[in-house]
């Protein structure tokens, strides 16, 4: 799964900036790589913090989501990515509702292997079960989304 998600929402955008060519993706953001430099230190204390707006596009323009992880997480919640369902059929639709009981199986079997041999859960087990949790959620909530779009 790679690196853990930073759980601070200033570290993930030091972070997501410092992984990539600065100056690059400060051209593509619309300032000066000192300006992107500064608003991704974590010790900065001037005006230069990223902003919303900011960690939007940064987000967008790099398709890294460890910003709105760390920030689900700092206000107690989970991120979960959706695929976009706008041109699936109400038979595919059907098909896709089966997936959310195989997801559920995957969880579940995922928490029952970790288990199964000595009753606790490593870091690794434990990153394979939060995957498959975010498998769960996320078929469940694709699902709703699509009904939503079926009653208008």
């Amino acid at each position: 799964m790679g690196s853990p998600v930073p759980k601070d929402v200033q570290d993930a955008f030091y972070r997501v900036v410092h992984d990539r060519d600065v100056a690059r993706l400060a051209g593509q953001m619309g300032m000066s790589p000192g300006v992107l430099y500064n608003k991704a230190n974590p010790n900065e204390s001037s005006h230069h913090k990223p902003t919303l707006a900011d960690c939007i596009i940064l987000t967008n323009l790099t398709g890294d989501k460890r910003i709105a992880q760390a920030f689900c997480h700092s206000v107690g919640g989970a991120f979960c990515t959706l695929p976009d369902l706008s041109n699936l059929s109400t038979d595919a639709l059907l098909i896709h509702l089966t997936r959310i009981q195989m997801q559920s199986g995957d969880f579940h079997r995922s928490i029952h292997d970790a288990l199964k041999e000595d009753n606790e859960i490593s870091g690794r087990e434990f990153r394979t079960i939060e995957a498959e949790a975010q498998g769960y959620i996320g078929v469940i909530l694709e699902s709703l989304a699509r009904m939503r779009e079926m009653a208008g």
